[in-house]
């Protein structure tokens, strides 16, 4: 347990699609901060394989970026988030900041 996260995880539970070339699996996104993920799914991965995730918002969004799989403990997985576009990068940092006040205003 040596390894530090750079940002904070914030739990999720969001209906999510995982591919990788041709396979496409559907997946539970656990939790999620600005560098990496955790998720839940059927889809057979090892540690370094590069996924495709698409994670469903409110109001029917999309936010989709690149994952590379760091730790795998089946059925849940650990990924660092590779590639993503600047729309979804600030789509996912104004998630989290919504789920950030969310939370700050019922504690």
């Amino acid at each position: 347990m040596g390894f530090k996260r750079k940002h904070s995880r914030v739990d999720v539970g969001r209906a999510g699609r995982l591919q990788r070339g041709l396979l496409s699996a559907s997946c539970k996104v656990l939790d999620l901060s600005e560098s990496g993920v955790r998720l839940e799914s059927r889809l057979f991965v090892k540690r370094g394989d590069v996924l495709q995730l698409v994670i469903e918002l409110e109001g029917g969004r999309l936010l989709t970026c690149e994952l590379e799989v760091i730790h795998v403990q089946t059925p849940k997985l650990g990924a660092k988030i590779t590639s993503i576009s600047p729309e979804d990068r600030e789509r996912l940092t104004h998630m989290l900041d919504d789920h950030v006040q969310s939370s700050m205003s019922r504690g």
